[in-house]
């Protein structure tokens, strides 16, 4: 028996391994008939009583949503980022926050204004550029209320005009109140010029010879002055009596006004002196740009024009005051006032 199994061992083993996996076999086989038994009944049994699937997590439809939906980062006005927080500079040692810091870090511009405007608070130099190279700085469109980013907004141009007293352009007039003299019922004022003028009766060449005008009436050679009043007056001196009547003379170009005694009639007798400024050269310069000299008379208009010249302004040289000069665009007067050239003219509501 013992030389037996040695001999045939292998076929006893794989046997031994046979009638095992057969027993197995025997048993499993009806435990799984069973349960796929259970499994058809239960699908029975819920198809039957209709039973309602389980719904899916509210948090897992929430993602879900997202996921198809992602949510995209808005640029922030101060500049900061999903990665990136909002600028702050460092002034004096100390971190400021140019959003928050009531401290305008550029005076007189406040900071709110420079980052609605979008521009570069970070430049030291920010008031004195030209982002747009329209021929303003940053401080004058500040000042004038536009926007310096805005190509098609300008402050008035004439803000970049000056003139100094050397550039005004002035002729004096002089003239002797001779005497007066009825004729047909009206009276003629007789004046003599000191110095030449055009004399209307001699084909306008200039001359000193006796001018006549009756009240109302201009000046012939001097048009801008008009005759406006006479008074008969007397004055003793020494117990002598003078002859001091006055011919008042109106500067029809200013208003002003202008009384010159008799000559002959007093030994207090002054010339008056009568100045007209005809024309001024201002000095023209945008930012960016190189000078320009525009000479303008009275009562002329004159154009400027932006540096790429699309934009131009019309005004009218309307006056010279002692405050300055007074030019005049759609109804409004500017007061140029003799300065250095930075000087800015102050508009008035003078229509």
């Amino acid at each position: 028996m013992k030389t037996f199994l040695s001999r045939h061992y292998q076929w006893v083993v794989l046997g031994t391994a046979l009638l095992s996996a057969l027993g197995t076999a025997g048993f499993l086989i009806p435990q799984f008939v069973g349960l796929q038994d259970s499994f058809t009944a239960l699908s029975s049994a819920t198809k039957a009583t209709k039973a309602p699937a389980p719904q899916p997590s509210s948090y897992a439809v929430d993602a879900l949503n997202l996921l198809k939906k992602p949510t995209i980062w808005k640029s922030r006005e101060d500049g900061s980022s999903a990665f990136v927080s909002r600028p702050y500079l460092l002034k004096n040692g100390a971190l400021i926050d140019p959003m928050e810091g009531k401290e305008p870090l550029y005076p007189p511009v406040p900071n709110k204004w420079l980052i609605d405007h979008q521009l570069d608070y970070t430049d030291v130099n920010i008031l004195d550029r030209d982002p747009k190279h329209k021929g303003f700085t940053v401080k004058e469109e500040f000042e004038a209320g536009t926007d310096p980013n805005d190509p098609h907004q300008f402050p008035s141009l004439a803000t970049k005009l000056s003139y100094s007293g050397g550039d005004i352009r002035k002729n004096t007039f002089t003239f002797d109140f001779v005497d007066f003299e009825d004729i047909d019922g009206r009276t003629e004022y007789e004046l003599r010029p000191l110095q030449p003028l055009p004399n209307p009766a001699k084909g306008n060449r200039p001359d000193t010879s006796v001018r006549v005008a009756v009240k109302g009436d201009t000046i012939p050679g001097a048009p801008f002055l008009k005759v406006i009043d006479y008074q008969a007056k007397k004055k003793s001196i020494n117990d002598t009596e003078y002859d001091v009547s006055e011919l008042t003379l109106e500067n029809t170009l200013t208003g002003e006004r202008h009384i010159l005694v008799k000559k002959y009639g007093s030994r207090e007798y002054r010339p008056h002196p009568i100045e007209l400024i005809e024309s001024v050269t201002f000095h023209y310069q945008l930012a960016g740009a190189p000078e320009e000299t525009i000479v303008v008379q009275r009562g002329k208009e004159f154009t400027l024009s932006s540096l790429d010249k699309k934009f131009t302004e019309t005004y009218k040289l309307n006056d010279f005051s002692s405050e300055g000069i007074l030019i005049g665009k759609d109804g409004k007067t500017y007061t140029i006032k003799a300065s250095s050239p930075t000087s800015t003219p102050a508009p008035s509501t003078t229509p």
